[in-house]
């Protein structure tokens, strides 16, 4: 049984960009605290961009460590102290539901080196924390690698993943922004061109109004368009401007105050139409930054759309 442990551990061992360094959280903390149950009343909202997540308690373990023995084994061999017996349940979701309140505070070193400890089950909070990580406060040099180590992990992990929406999400997203930095044959060697809109597929084939996943859809119609044109992008890879319009437009009847959803419409009106749509980008650009943050990632959302509104700005003047 050790044996079939070690083996099990040592073919979940990736090599690991280590978090140590990873800069702070730059803005204030203190509104994004989901102490206790706090974390539980706020939890539809705070995941209201993936459709809904169960939230992760002793019950949910329970039900997910029946269903996926696979990832009880991997569990296990991560040293998290968890066997998979109902009596360990509600331990183990309580480190869990500490990995998620750490990120969305904004402590996203932590949550990784956290969620990484318990296994497969906290390598979705985990993954996540390195997602927006790397989109937000890495170094340039570094958000590659970050990017392509959640892909593996998430790739790797099994079946409990590879179901799990925000995992799957996680996965679609950094390809989709690797594959707007990447040489175009980069890209196509990776198939990240028939990856991206398989794995938004399967996604929506069982979450059809999740907001992020429609909102990348529509980003990746635009990105393909922005590479290749739009007739090459229709030709060749069945993309179009009413696809992308249609994409997002259904994302935000599901949820219209993500600042994310809002920016991504922004960059994808510049991408398809160049300066034609340049009032209906600004539109989009302040409804982001009018958004409430109630965690660190819509804090980062909501600075970053505050700079592409800056910069548009200032372009109109310039015209």
């Amino acid at each position: 049984m050790r044996r079939l442990l070690l083996v099990l551990l040592a073919s979940f061992c990736l090599p690991a960009f280590a978090a140590g360094d990873w800069k702070p959280f730059p803005y204030d903390q203190s509104a994004f605290d989901y102490a206790g149950d706090k974390l539980r009343s706020a939890w539809p909202r705070l995941t209201r961009g993936f459709g809904g997540y169960p939230f992760p308690d002793a019950a949910w373990v329970t039900k997910m460590a029946a269903a996926h023995p696979d990832a009880v084994a991997r569990t296990v061999a991560a040293g998290s102290g968890f066997s998979g017996k109902p009596e360990e349940a509600q331990a183990y979701a309580e480190k869990l539901q500490d990995v998620w309140r750490k990120v969305f505070r904004g402590d996203f070193a932590q949550a990784r080196q956290d969620g990484l400890a318990l296994g497969v089950g906290g390598q979705v909070p985990a993954m996540f924390a390195q997602v927006l990580y790397a989109m937000f406060l890495a170094p340039a040099a570094d958000k590659q690698q970050l990017l392509e180590e959640v892909i593996s992990y998430t790739d790797q992990a099994g079946p409990l993943l590879n179901a799990d929406p925000i995992a799957q999400f996680g996965r679609a997203y950094a390809k989709a922004r690797l594959a707007e930095e990447l040489p175009v044959p980069v890209v196509l060697k990776r198939g990240y061109t028939s990856d991206i809109p398989r794995e938004l597929d399967a996604i929506l084939a069982k979450q059809p109004n999740q907001p992020f996943a429609l909102a990348l859809y529509g980003g990746y119609e635009a990105g393909v368009i922005r590479k290749v044109g739009k007739l090459v992008g229709r030709m060749t890879y069945g993309v179009s401007a009413d696809k992308m319009e249609s994409y997002f437009a259904r994302s935000f009847r599901a949820s219209d105050d993500l600042p994310i959803g809002h920016y991504e419409y922004a960059n994808a009106l510049g991408y398809v139409y160049g300066d034609d749509e340049q009032d209906k980008a600004l539109e989009q650009l302040r409804k982001a930054v009018a958004v409430k943050p109630i965690n660190a990632m819509e804090a980062l959302e909501v600075a970053h759309a505050k700079q592409l509104l800056q910069k548009a700005e200032a372009q109109t003047a310039q015209r």
